[in-house]
């Protein structure tokens, strides 16, 4: 047996508690000022152990009055087609409502047919009605709250996301596709993949321009 094994730790090796949260404090800090949205991602199959993880640090989003509000649809292989006929049907509902000619909506249904074979895995994140107006808001804040932890656990194991959203997301066909009850919202289509984009310079104002500071 290895006498070190009986003599317990070693002192000289042991961080102090302080360094150990600075040391997580400024991972945490990094993954959330390295993160970006990424548009262009490889088709390689994202495993799904990986995407259940994703999906796990989803649901420890702060939440007011613990409703759990959020659910989630995962598209992965053939199964977007399902997304992408119903992202076709809507497009073409609305040229037809728009008034379109044939050869214009021709174009739009294809090009949304397409996006949802943009990424191997897309997750639509849905937000629960609440009780009421106030709780049915609190509800989708949180959601948005999940899918930025869901973009930092993506971005912390090497995967690249995007948040997308638009007219189609919100259309009455994509609720009645998703089975939608009254107050329900579409959060998020989380398109994520390995990315096959490098890093572009970031743009955001400092805090300090949009803060007002109240103090004693």
């Amino acid at each position: 047996m290895n006498t070190s094994e009986l003599a317990g730790p070693n002192p000289d090796r042991i961080k102090p508690v302080g360094d150990i949260f600075e040391e997580l404090f400024l991972d945490v800090i990094h993954a959330i000022q390295t993160r970006q949205s990424v548009g262009r991602v490889r088709q390689d199959p994202v495993p799904e152990d990986l995407i259940e993880r994703i999906l796990e640090s989803a649901v420890h989003a702060p939440n007011h009055k613990i409703t759990e509000p959020w659910r989630f649809h995962v598209f992965t292989g053939k199964g977007r087609g399902k997304l992408a006929r119903a992202r076709a049907e809507t497009a073409r509902l609305q040229a037809e409502a728009e008034g379109e000619g044939e050869e214009m909506a021709a174009g739009r249904i294809s090009r949304e047919r397409k996006k949802a074979f943009r990424a191997p895995v897309i997750i639509a994140v849905i937000s629960a009605a609440g009780r009421d107006e106030v709780e049915t808001l609190e509800n989708y804040a949180a959601c948005a709250a999940a899918v930025q932890n869901m973009q930092l656990a993506a971005h912390s194991i090497g995967l690249a996301s995007i948040w997308r959203t638009g007219p189609v997301a919100y259309h009455e066909h994509m609720r009645a596709f998703f089975h939608l009850e009254e107050g329900d919202k579409i959060v998020a289509y989380l398109y994520i993949g390995y990315p096959d984009m490098g890093e572009r310079p970031r743009r955001r104002s400092p805090a300090g321009e949009r803060t007002v500071w109240h103090g004693g």
